[in-house]
């Protein structure tokens, strides 16, 4: 385990300048020619999901749009609510979607089943996307929406941006990776199979998750997580609303443990779905790490500590 940190250290995440560079890259790359004749695509898609949502206004024009999801337009869930704001937006009910007349809908695998059910019956054209639950996942996931649009192309172009992105990986002699947990509303965690744990791993860290064998989602003990003695604590955020759910977050023995400890939130918008702003999260995580793992080096010291966490806090 590394070094106790700083207490003032509270590191914050900084993601709209690659946001705003991914979706021009996006819009830019929807404005070219494809290889796909126009009469081939479909030009009336609908959108039922937040995670289909964000890729098809990755892969296609505007025009081509006529409606995504009202979360679309959340900016505490969407990496894209700017641009979904000025379009229509749909709760994911057939009385919504069917006079719309779309030649495509898109939909997520657990989202929306009555529609998704009606819509086939009438003869709609549905593409359901699985949950994305690792980074090969997100970049299937692109192929398959891009095909399905007649954007194979830019679906490529996508992914190429995406792993571009992406941190080296680490040497195979490296030292030990910190270890990290991630800590959601409710004592949730996320082990292995899931987005989240796939992200934090690729940024460089192992987690707590793995190391005690969970699978998906599931309960961490308070006791639990201050007895592991992380490195790092990937908070959940908490919603506005009051809530027993975020009562654990203001915990006095999990602020006494971490008092000292780094501990970040990485904002939902990048990471709740499999789409390439998940890159930033990843790279966000990996300056953190990289950042731990510097204070743990020999030669480090006091003043070296505090200059980071300044800078940290600055971000």
């Amino acid at each position: 385990m590394s070094p106790s940190l700083p207490m003032k250290r509270r590191w914050r995440p900084r993601s709209d300048h690659f946001m705003a560079a991914v979706i021009a890259v996006a819009l830019s790359m929807a404005a070219a020619t494809g290889t796909v004749p126009a009469a081939a695509k479909p030009m009336r898609i609908v959108s039922m999901n937040l995670c289909t949502d964000q890729l098809l206004m990755l892969l296609v024009e505007r025009s081509r749009i006529l409606s995504v999801s009202y979360l679309a337009a959340d900016p505490r869930a969407s990496a894209m609510a700017d641009l979904a704001a000025q379009m229509r937006l749909n709760h994911g009910l057939a009385e919504e979607i069917v006079p719309l007349n779309p030649d495509l809908v898109l939909a997520g695998a657990f989202t929306t089943r009555p529609t998704v059910f009606l819509l086939r019956k009438l003869g709609t054209p549905v593409v359901e996307l699985p949950v994305a639950a690792s980074l090969d996942d997100i970049r299937s996931n692109i192929r398959i929406l891009a095909k399905a649009v007649g954007e194979p192309a830019r679906g490529a172009a996508l992914i190429a941006a995406f792993d571009g992105r992406l941190p080296p990986p680490r040497p195979q002699r490296a030292a030990p990776r910190p270890l990290a947990a991630l800590y959601w509303a409710g004592g949730m965690t996320s082990g292995t199979g899931t987005l989240a744990n796939a992200v934090v791993e690729a940024a460089g860290f192992r987690t707590l998750g793995r190391a005690l064998g969970l699978s998906g989602t599931g309960q961490l003990p308070l006791e639990t997580l201050i007895a592991a003695e992380v490195d790092v604590l990937i908070l959940g955020h908490e919603r506005a609303a009051p809530a027993l759910a975020n009562e654990l977050f203001r915990h006095p023995a999990l602020r006494h443990a971490f008092a000292t400890r780094a501990k970040v939130r990485i904002p939902d918008r990048l990471w709740v779905c499999g789409t390439p702003l998940v890159a930033e999260a990843i790279a966000q995580l990996s300056a953190l790490r990289a950042d731990i793992e510097q204070e743990a080096a020999p030669g480090a010291t006091g003043a070296t500590r505090e200059t980071r966490a300044t800078r940290a806090t600055a971000k």
